[in-house]
């Protein structure tokens, strides 16, 4: 669903790094501890904040006991615990990057390295939870990618851009136009710019203004949805009939406004 050469310009950083605070959980940004063992041999047992570690360990005989059991004895102090045996992540690596081929839609790929960590039951361990569902960054979207791409196949017109913007206190704290080609594979993201119109208002206000500003930057607009934040909040982390029950409410009592596309979400 990315084409392979999406375009990310004039992006306000301010919405962006909101974006992401609202959208992605960050591996990097939680406190965990880390074990690399070479074979069973420990070579680097540490906390990423470099507190103590309680429960030390000299050899892994069981990478999936040894991630329970430092867990268990640091949860106060960690996220989540990593157990990787050093040849099996260069192996890990290799085969991501043999994986990727120029043509193909990022998105895709960018799944396929999530999956390659299964190929590594043993050797890429985290907990609590998968790996695949632990490393790297982490979508809060509480839906599947599958999900998603129905999604935009029922409300999107190709060749047309969608607009989402959260408003916090009066005003827009982040927002996304996503422009979707004739085959609906997203070809550019950006950003509503602040120095081109006017980011304070009433949540009405707001969502009939970025919709406006992207139709006057020559986009046809097929979807523009604003929520609040604690509307938008909730609405991500809904999963199944909820999400649609938590929008449906919201859009009734002006919690979320749809300035363009259907109601019938």
């Amino acid at each position: 669903m990315l084409h392979e050469n999406v375009l990310m310009a004039d992006i306000d950083v301010d919405q962006w790094r909101n974006a992401q605070a609202l959208l992605l959980r960050s591996a990097k940004g939680c406190r965990r501890l880390v074990l690399i063992h070479e074979a069973g041999r420990v070579l680097k047992l540490r906390h990423t904040q470099a507190l103590p570690v309680r429960g030390p360990v000299t050899v892994v005989e069981d990478p999936h006991q040894v991630a329970k059991d430092l867990y268990e004895a640091n949860q106060d102090d960690v996220d989540f615990v990593v157990v990787m045996e050093r040849d099996a992540v260069d192996s890990y690596f290799a085969q991501v990057q043999d994986a990727w081929t120029i043509e193909e839609d990022l998105d895709d790929y960018v799944r396929k390295t999530y999956a390659a960590l299964e190929s590594f039951p043993d050797g890429i361990v985290t907990y609590p939870g998968p790996a695949r569902e632990t490393l790297g960054l982490q979508w809060r979207l509480g839906a599947s990618y599958d999900e998603i791409h129905a999604a935009v196949r029922a409300y999107v017109r190709p060749q047309s851009s969608v607009v989402l913007g959260v408003e916090s206190d009066g005003v827009l704290w982040t927002s996304l136009v996503i422009d979707f080609d004739a085959d609906l594979r997203v070809t550019s993201v950006t950003t509503a710019d602040p120095s081109q119109m006017d980011i304070h208002g009433t949540s009405a206000e707001l969502a009939e203004r970025v919709a406006a500003w992207a139709e006057e930057s020559g986009k046809a607009v097929s979807l523009a949805l604003l929520l609040t934040h604690e509307a938008a909040t909730a609405f991500l982390a809904a999963a199944g009939a909820q999400k649609s029950e938590i929008l449906t409410k919201s859009l009734a009592n002006g919690d979320a406004l749809m300035s363009r596309g259907t109601a019938s979400l």
